[in-house]
């Protein structure tokens, strides 16, 4: 009797053991789900960080690339904006102000006056009044230091007070300048005129104004001497 009381009682621890064992595997399980919920939880959202960050560093490539595009339009090729919105309109000939992002264009239209574009902070003035120099003046600035002078006139709006050496009906330009004798203080200008100037019936020799922007500018050589460019231009004589 006492082997079989025994026998029960171990019966008994037996099964409360597999029952405890049982009891902790359900545990463990549930476990090892959190644990995996939770990873699944934090791979999602690592994704989604990913996502977010990709997503924000295309917007920012794409802004960059925009604003580029307008930067080098403006300043190397006179054309646009492309993505600088207009927002105000000048009753000077059709001057407009566009903004973008961080920057500011206006497109000058003036009836007779001012045809370039110009580039700046959101902060640029509205600006037509030239830098008004004598063909001798500029020509000895380009002459002492063609460089320093090239960086104060390139991309300006000029007024330049010369003498008229030949005009090209064709391609509706001029060409004035400055020549002294040994040609040290030699300028030459060649002015595109606008379009809407159908008269340029000029007479050669004598002095003659223009006004417009300087473009480009080429140093002097042995056969040519200092020249710069002039675009979008008004003469008077």
């Amino acid at each position: 009797m006492k082997y079989a009381k025994r026998d029960h009682k171990d019966i008994a621890e037996s099964i409360e053991i597999n029952e405890q064992e049982k009891e902790q595997e359900i545990i463990d399980s549930y476990e090892n789900d959190e644990i995996v919920l939770d990873e699944v939880d934090d791979n999602k959202k690592i994704k989604r960080a990913k996502l977010i960050i990709n997503i924000i560093f295309s917007i920012i490539v794409i802004l960059i690339i925009m604003v580029a595009v307008d930067i080098i339009s403006v300043t190397r090729y006179n054309k646009g904006p492309v993505f600088a919105i207009p927002v105000h309109t000048y009753k000077d000939g059709g001057t407009k102000e566009y903004y973008g992002i961080g920057y500011k264009v206006i497109k000058y239209h003036q009836y007779q006056g001012r045809r370039d574009r110009e580039l700046g902070k959101w902060s640029l003035k509205y600006n037509v009044e030239p830098i008004t120099s004598q063909d001798i003046d500029m020509a000895i600035e380009f002459s002492e230091d063609s460089d320093k002078a090239y960086d104060k006139y390139y991309r300006k709006f000029v007024r330049i007070i010369s003498t008229l050496e030949k005009v090209d009906k064709k391609n509706h330009a001029i060409t004035m300048g400055y020549e002294d004798e040994g040609n040290k203080y030699s300028l030459k200008v060649k002015c595109d005129i606008v379009k809407d100037q159908t008269d340029i019936d000029f007479e050669e020799g004598k002095e003659i104004t223009i006004i417009g922007t300087v473009s480009d500018f080429e140093p002097m050589t042995k056969k040519t001497p200092n020249t710069i460019y002039i675009s979008d231009c008004f003469a008077e004589q």
